[in-house]
């Protein structure tokens, strides 16, 4: 099978791969892999993160959710992120599910000369995003084991705990789990029945997380609220969005 091909379903399947990890699996050496990877870079069916690992790019992306998910979604959720970016000065994402990943739909950017960067298209692992966690602790138990089911029972003891934790608290934080240098806060969006249909989250660099995530959290919150007032006649389904 093609090294390229090879690479694309990797990315797909794992959501993350490195130089060095796709040199591994794939038995190559890493100046092939790396070459491989700048030219899916270049396709866009990846993208290179900050942290110097390869993302599932737009093209990717764009296979695994249903056509015209989020166009609607992004146009009532914009003026509320660029609200939130206004007041924290940090960069606000919108993502949806599908399986037990997130995708980006949109972003605002911080306009701070450090500041984390668009992700429009990128698609990462719900467990290690804010966003992601936020969604995942709205499911019911038995969802979420056909979402994790190769955790071991007391794995999936303390995951479900760490979600109620982060129910209970209103938001979640991530606090460097995908990518070491950005930490972020999120937030779940929910139609009239309580459905969730999305998230928002604030990140910022992992460096200045600390002193802001308050901020943060407080803005995101208080937007998140009026916006989910905006969502009762929005026709996304959750289905659609959990794959």
């Amino acid at each position: 099978m093609d090294l390229a091909l090879l690479l694309i379903l990797a990315l797909r399947d794992a959501g993350t791969l490195t130089v060095s990890g796709a040199a591994e699996e794939l038995g190559i050496s890493q100046s092939t892999a790396h070459r491989s990877l700048a030219m899916l870079v270049y396709r866009g069916f990846a993208i290179r993160s900050e942290s110097r690992t390869y993302l599932p790019g737009p093209v990717l992306s764009a296979t695994l959710l249903e056509p015209g998910v989020g166009g609607e979604l992004i146009e009532v959720c914009r003026r509320y992120m660029e609200a939130i970016t206004k007041d924290t000065q940090e960069t606000c994402h919108l993502m949806v599910m599908s399986g037990n990943k997130v995708h980006f739909l949109h972003t605002t950017e911080s306009p701070l000369p450090v500041r984390v960067g668009n992700r429009r298209g990128q698609v990462m692992p719900a467990e290690q995003n804010s966003g992601g966690l936020a969604m995942l602790a709205e499911f019911s138990s038995s969802e979420l084991r056909v979402l994790y089911s190769k955790l071991s029972e007391e794995e999936f003891l303390a995951f479900r705990r760490r979600l109620h934790r982060t129910r209970t608290r209103g938001f979640a934080l991530n606090n460097g789990l995908f990518e070491h240098d950005v930490s972020a806060v999120g937030t779940c969006l929910r139609n009239d029945v309580g459905d969730v249909v999305g998230a928002l989250t604030v990140a910022t660099p992992t460096s200045r997380f600390r002193s802001v995530h308050v901020k943060c959290a407080e803005s995101l919150l208080k937007h998140t609220r009026d916006l989910n007032r905006q969502l009762e006649s929005l026709n996304v389904s959750p289905t659609n969005l959990q794959g």
